[in-house]
């Protein structure tokens, strides 16, 4: 992996247990001189906490218009549904009054949700993890036999080299005259 050339220089804490780093990163990319110390999300969290108003006003209209959209809510939506559905029925048949049974099909439709949910978040990290090792095993495979070409080529060619050196060798002995040949 890549070092972290960022500058990070250290500022010491008043408290002696806890010690936080500042970066200087520069607000200007042409300029890199008026740097200025900013602080990363993680810094911020750990001097100040968010207060409720701050974090519901990150939540927008369009995230909830396109919760379906993302990998595996809507399978896990759709189970979570039918368990729901399936649970509260067969709550209501067994003689539990509608309000009870109405908790449990809700109840069981979010379990099932979120088990659903990261059951398949699972998997699919797995499958990523699975393809990412394929793509290593098929590029060392892929340049050891670039590797293997390449050294039957060079082979090949020393080979043909030493064929042509013999070849002239023989040629130059040929063009001796028979007297000389002898001794």
């Amino acid at each position: 992996m890549a070092e972290d050339a960022r500058d990070l220089s250290t500022t010491a804490n008043t408290n002696p247990i806890v010690t936080t780093k500042i970066r200087n990163i520069p607000l200007d990319p042409e300029n890199p001189t008026t740097a200025q110390p900013r602080v990363t999300p993680n810094d911020y969290a750990a001097t100040q906490q968010a207060s409720l108003s701050e974090a519901v006003k990150t939540i927008h209209v369009e995230d909830f218009k396109k919760v379906h959209l993302q990998p595996c809510v809507r399978n896990a939506f759709l189970y979570g549904i039918a368990a729901g559905f399936a649970f509260g029925g067969l709550k209501l048949v067994l003689r539990a009054p509608v309000p009870n049974a109405a908790n449990w099909a809700a109840g069981t439709f979010a379990g099932t949700s979120v088990v659903t949910y990261e059951v398949c978040q699972y998997r699919r990290q797995k499958e990523k993890a699975g393809m990412q090792r394929a793509v290593e095993i098929i590029d060392r495979r892929k340049a050891e036999r670039e590797k293997a070409i390449v050294e039957k080529r060079e082979a090949a060619k020393r080979a043909a080299e030493e064929k042509a050196a013999k070849e002239e060798a023989e040629r130059l002995e040929s063009l001796k005259p028979w007297y000389k040949k002898l001794f």
